[in-house]
């Protein structure tokens, strides 16, 4: 499916800005055997995500979630949260959009990359009406049966400087710029 295609189903703002085309930039994508773990300063994250209730509710939508305190705002003002409640996998939409096409962390964008899972602490639970900003840094690389596996430490912080999440974020990606070329050329299975 082209950007195009894809393009037909987006109704909210930010997905209406969003640069789905991950192979345009692939070339300036930080890849597994460039991070430089001499320098694991924490940095900011590109932009930062308002937390808009159709964000929420599409989400949810995407999802099939039929749950009403994510799909109904009614029922959700009514309950004892007050509010649509916003999904914990939300947080993965927040750090793709904060993290940006530049610079460190972009990397979750390469072409190729497979997620073998997330690890979340929650603080507190994010709202409606809050602003969010990451801080991440390198937190591991290592090679599993064969695989290259990327960690960063990416914590979500409201604008208020609230930590509200901490997530080690995981990817198996190909080990170098050749590999990635080689996914974008139409080779899969690269690096297995």
């Amino acid at each position: 499916m082209d950007e195009q295609q894809v393009r037909k189903y987006f109704r909210t703002e930010k997905q209406l800005q969003f640069r789905t085309d991950f192979f345009d930039a692939a070339e300036d994508y930080e890849v597994w055997e460039e991070i430089d773990f001499a320098n694991v300063q924490e940095i900011e994250g590109e932009n930062t995500f308002e937390i808009k209730e159709e964000d929420v509710l599409f989400f949810a939508e995407a999802a099939l979630d039929t749950n009403p305190l994510v799909r109904d705002p009614e029922v959700a003002r009514r309950s004892t949260y007050g509010e649509l409640f916003v999904h914990p996998v939300f947080i993965t939409s927040i750090i793709f959009w904060c993290v940006g096409e530049k610079g460190r962390g972009n990397w979750i964008r390469t072409p190729g990359a497979r997620n073998p899972g997330q690890s979340c602490v929650i603080h507190e639970y994010l709202r409606i009406g809050e602003t969010i900003h990451i801080k991440m840094k390198p937190h591991d690389r290592f090679i599993k049966r064969g695989k290259y596996h990327l960690q960063y430490k990416v914590d979500l912080y409201n604008q208020h400087d609230v930590l509200k999440v901490e997530t080690i974020t995981t990817l198996i990606l190909p080990k170098d710029r050749e590999g990635i070329r080689r996914f974008l050329a139409g080779e899969r299975g690269v690096d297995d």
